[in-house]
């Protein structure tokens, strides 16, 4: 990969908000439901975060992850603060809150609630007994035995992707055809390289973090408890700035939702979620590598729009 310079993209960063910035001023229109679903997002928020818990069952490996399921029947998977991921929990928060603010819907809905010991251990699965001792050791317990965490909207049957699949759909974001049927997929996964680098998420393609749903019709973006780290080593960066520049098709609707974000709008979607007036998602510093990292983005489209033209970039709706 030719090497660009972080200041070689500041350079055409304010070019691009301004020539971006006369289409986001559209119109919108109101976040569409949870992919899979014909319910409003706020509305599983509401489920997932009061609902009675009915069991819990572990499902994680290098974090804390508990599938939590409710006498409401929905399902959540519960993503308690951790001794090796302490602040998991309110990245998976904060990277759907800065979805929303880019419209999209394949993110899957998270918001804070507090879990317990005690309502953990009477509920345990009785399958998973064993691990039941290992959980209450991995998570950082308040005092009175509860502890913070994040509640995010199950999503059943979903498909991991392997190497080879994602090596074959890289062409679609490039020159290629894109098979008849495949074109929402091709749209997540453009959107993906733009989110990813958006949030700093380095994580995506290990330990089967990229799925889709069951009909291979849409990627799922789940899994971004390792996003925001500040600060974001090289390596990292150059991984994730990599993936989008071997991406040469957009989303236009996502493009002009990130053209009009700013950190006014960033911090009040942040301030949506119950926890962050007594503990902030993002620190000063994260929110401001957001913005930088939004600034490389939007000069790379704004750059590559003038080499080939808008519908040549700006393909997907």
């Amino acid at each position: 990969m030719r090497r660009i310079s972080s200041l070689a993209f500041a350079s055409f960063a304010l070019a691009a908000a301004l020539w971006l910035g006369s289409a986001a001023r559209a119109e919108l229109g109101r976040l569409p439901p949870f992919i899979g679903t014909v319910v409003d997002q706020d509305a599983l928020l509401e489920v997932i975060s009061t609902a009675r818990s009915r069991s819990f069952k572990p499902v994680g490996h290098t974090s804390v992850v508990l599938r939590m399921r409710t006498v409401a029947r929905v399902t959540a998977a519960m993503k308690v603060k951790s001794r090796d991921v302490p602040r998991g929990y309110q990245y998976e928060i904060a990277a759907y809150r800065i979805a929303r603010l880019l419209g999209l819907d394949n993110v899957p809905p998270a918001i804070y609630r507090r879990v317990s010991w005690k309502e953990i251990r009477q509920r345990f699965h009785e399958d998973k007994l064993d691990r039941r001792a290992s959980v209450r050791r991995a998570v950082v317990w308040d005092d009175d035995g509860s502890a913070p965490g994040a509640a995010i909207y199950w999503v059943k049957g979903m498909r991991s992707v392997s190497n080879e699949e994602a090596s074959t759909w890289a062409g679609w974001l490039q020159n290629g055809p894109i098979p008849k049927g495949k074109e929402a997929l091709a749209r997540d996964l453009s959107t993906m390289a733009v989110f990813d680098l958006l949030i700093g998420n380095w994580d995506r393609f290990s330990g089967g973090n990229l799925q889709t749903d069951k009909e291979r019709q849409r990627a799922i973006l789940r899994d971004n408890d390792r996003a925001f780290s500040t600060p974001l080593l090289a390596r990292r960066r150059d991984a994730l700035l990599d993936r989008l520049m071997r991406t040469k098709r957009f989303p236009r609707s996502v493009v002009e939702r990130l053209a009009e974000l700013d950190e006014a709008a960033l911090r009040e979607e942040l301030g949506r979620d119950p926890s962050h007036a007594s503990v902030p998602l993002l620190s000063d510093t994260q929110i401001a590598d957001v913005f930088d990292r939004r600034a490389t983005i939007l000069s790379y489209v704004a750059a590559l729009i003038q080499e080939r033209g808008e519908d040549e970039v700006l393909v997907f709706p």
